[in-house]
């Protein structure tokens, strides 16, 4: 049995592990609490000690955990392969907008591993971070690059076949989202398509994201600001405390609370622009259309005959209005032809 502990200044870390597996096994305890987590990782040695410095004792075991999710990790498998076969992604390149610590984007590099995975995002720990995981694990098809302001992209990055944003449109402000979506859109070629998911649907009644409140999606802003700052459910988390009791509306923004819905993705990608935006629908594992994407993601086994119901309505919203008012966002948007002036 192999055994070391790491030692820092909030606490410390006990790793064990047989020689010859694959996974470690972390103890973590911080000092300010009596409580220890613990948590399994493929991560080597080297990369535990590299991330204890960088992120600390709380923070490793957050981030650890949410490289471990795996039920992240399959929306993301189900939505490319829904839409896709694996062969189309070979050759391509894929850009994963706002990657963060590079979750996603090692998701990505592991399914599509002939294809070149570009990361991006605008905070530059998390983007270190994210290559150093990737060099120490080995993931030779995925690289990273920080955006030079929260409303460009990196210069020179070139054209992309296919683009994924993983619970990152609902975390854009209203001006971000109007002036970077149009250059995604650019850096797209044409027929490629753009991956939007876990971003929280505007209008339903329970707003889970970052309040856990029934009916606040459907108040005024001004109204929505109070309840939220005085009723929210407490999050573990420091940063999403100081999100629902912040006296300033657009933190809330920034927290997810107002998320999206297709129209606004769609009318935000093709503004000022000559090629026609495509909702797809899934033509692959099954599904017929959205309505059976979604019934497949949530399990069909329980609640059945009301889950049924819920999809044949969605399948009305989805042919007439071109949504699927969900929980959250699961949608996919080709890159058309070019409207002739």
């Amino acid at each position: 049995m192999y055994s070391t502990t790491i030692e820092t200044g909030e606490g410390q870390v006990r790793i064990s592990g047989e020689p010859r597996e694959a996974r470690l096994r972390l103890e973590i305890q911080p000092k300010d609490s009596q409580c220890s987590r613990i948590c399994e990782t493929d991560f080597p040695l080297q990369l535990i000690e590299y991330l204890v410095d960088k992120v600390g004792c709380h923070g490793l075991a957050n981030l650890i955990n949410r490289f471990d999710d795996q039920a992240v990790l399959q929306i993301v498998k189900s939505q490319l392969f829904s839409y896709f076969q694996p062969e189309e992604f070979r050759k391509k390149r894929v850009l994963d907008f706002g990657c963060g610590h590079g979750i996603s984007t090692r998701e990505l590099a592991k399914l599509l591993p002939e294809s070149e995975i570009l990361g991006v995002d605008l905070i530059a720990d998390r983007i270190e971070i994210a290559q150093k995981i990737a060099d120490l694990k080995g993931v030779s098809n995925a690289r990273f690059l920080r955006s030079p302001s929260g409303v460009r992209l990196p210069d020179g990055i070139g054209q992309f076949d296919y683009v994924m944003l993983c619970a990152v449109y609902e975390h854009l402000l209203p001006d971000e989202r109007r002036r970077l979506m149009p250059l995604i859109w650019f850096a797209m070629r044409e027929g490629g398509s753009i991956f939007i998911n876990q971003t929280p649907y505007r209008y339903f009644p329970f707003e889970h994201h970052s309040t856990g409140l029934w009916f606040i999606n459907f108040m005024p802003d001004r109204m929505a600001h109070f309840v939220a700052r005085r009723f929210a459910k407490n999050d573990p988390s420091n940063y999403n405390r100081a999100i629902q009791t912040s006296p300033e509306w657009e933190d809330h923004l920034r927290g997810g609370l107002r998320g999206a819905t297709e129209w606004e993705i769609v009318h935000n990608l093709t503004r000022d622009s000559r090629f026609k935006a495509h909702i797809l629908q899934p033509r692959v594992e099954c599904a017929r259309d959205r309505a059976d994407h979604w019934l497949q993601a949530t399990g069909e086994e329980r609640f059945h005959t009301l889950k049924m119901f819920i999809a044949c309505t969605f399948r009305i919203t989805d042919r007439l209005f071109g949504t699927v008012p969900s929980m959250n966002i699961d949608v996919v948007i080709r890159k058309g032809e070019r409207i002739e002036a």
